[in-house]
């Protein structure tokens, strides 16, 4: 994106007295050094297109274009440009995670969405690569080839293959680890004489298809939404490599046709080459008036683990979490107050009872105080229930609706 710069005259010639040799001299020289990036960085991109459509045997719809912005411009574009457009939404999703022991109750979550935005190294955005002064560097290879090695994928990916877009959380972070999976196994096995591939993260599919820079973008953002963030890629790349394991781009390229539907099938892709579909899970009765339901959400495995990950050992929150069936989350409002109700069900009684087990340990670690089955934090009531396969999770800053939803659940 240009900068206009507007000066006054007067001014000019005050500069061009003072020092007009030191402001030339410095001006050409920003000049030629932006203009060296720019071509360095257009000529690796030739290279890497040729080197890609070898690999992939596709050829590229357009002549792809390379455009250069700073850390600033994408958190103000790509980060609070979103976020300010979806601030409710946001602050909504807040409360949930909040109310999940998922975020300290003095974090925002609008603002992690702007600092995730700015540690992009590159992006994909409508049809050209943006990358970022202050992390690409192109003249340094194999790292630089390996960014343009992920995003040239995604500019395949929006030619070749599309996906419909999912209503849910789960779905909605499968579809993100084909995609993001595909793009890093792209970087791998172009690079596969290197020992140590570049792990890649990215955003939701609202935002530009990314390789996000490990640096200390994680400090200011919660653990759990990191790790949300993180799944498409840490995931994605394993799942991709179980698809090219069976039989290469072939497998890879057929799964855009039959695409992944839960994180359980990109965590453990022997379910999706079964076809393992997700139980049904019933949703509670409110039995009080004036609530208005806002979001009616499937979360999955992943989201599970994570949660119980933010306050256990992760090895007993992976075993907890595996035995996931399915899960059905309503989100409300009335007035002030908001309510939650989350069913989950599970593959067998044991694995209801060994999340029922982790949950409660999960509660103890976070400091609520249990009162008549009920815990109490920052103004809100959480209880936790297990019938047969299924648990079910009651939160509410109204700890009357709480106790009416458990009594006749």
């Amino acid at each position: 994106m240009s900068l206009e710069r507007q000066a006054i005259f007067a001014m000019c010639l005050i500069v061009i007295l003072i020092a007009s040799t030191g402001v030339v001299d410095s001006i050409s020289k920003q000049t030629i050094e932006k203009d060296e990036y720019k071509l360095r960085a257009e000529q690796l991109l030739k290279d890497v297109v040729k080197k890609i459509q070898e690999i992939r045997a596709l050829s590229f719809p357009w002549q792809v274009e390379i455009e250069v912005i700073t850390i600033s411009w994408a958190k103000e574009n790509w980060g609070r440009s979103y976020a300010e457009a979806d601030k409710e939404t946001i602050l909504r999703e807040e409360r949930i995670y909040k109310t999940l022991f998922m975020m300290p109750e003095n974090a925002s979550l609008y603002e992690a969405k702007v600092e995730w935005a700015g540690a992009f190294v590159a992006a994909v955005w409508q049809g050209k690569i943006y990358v970022v002064r202050e992390y690409f560097n192109p003249w340094n290879s194999p790292g630089a080839e390996k960014t343009l090695a992920h995003e040239l994928t995604h500019i395949l990916q929006e030619k070749y293959f599309q996906i419909k877009d999912t209503p849910t959380f789960d779905g909605g972070k499968a579809k993100s680890a084909l995609i993001e999976g595909d793009a890093c196994l792209m970087e791998e096995l172009y690079y596969s004489q290197y020992e140590t591939p570049v792990l890649v993260l990215g955003m939701n599919s609202a935002m530009p298809e990314a390789e996000v820079q490990l640096t200390e973008v994680s400090a200011s953002i919660s653990d759990s939404i990191s790790r949300l963030n993180y799944f498409p890629y840490e995931y994605g790349l394993k799942f991709a490599r179980a698809l090219y394991a069976k039989s290469g781009w072939m497998a890879v390229n057929q799964a855009y046709k039959d695409p992944p539907t839960t994180t359980e099938q990109i965590m453990h892709p022997e379910k999706y080459f079964t076809d393992e579909d997700t139980q049904e899970a019933k949703e509670p009765s409110i039995m009080e008036n004036g609530w208005q339901k806002i979001k009616d959400e499937r979360f999955g495995e992943y989201f599970i683990l994570v949660m119980l990950g933010s306050w256990i050992s992760w090895n007993e929150s992976e075993k907890a979490a595996e035995g996931w069936g399915g899960d059905d989350f309503s989100y409300y409002e009335r007035g002030k107050d908001y309510l939650l109700t989350w069913n989950i069900t599970w593959d067998s009684i044991e694995d209801a009872s060994e999340f029922y087990i982790s949950f409660q340990e999960m509660m103890n670690e976070t400091g609520a105080e249990k009162e008549d089955q009920l815990w109490q934090s920052h103004g809100r009531a959480l209880s936790l229930t297990l019938e047969g396969t299924s648990t079910l999770i009651v939160s509410s800053t109204n700890e009357t609706t709480v106790k009416k939803i458990i009594e006749y659940a």
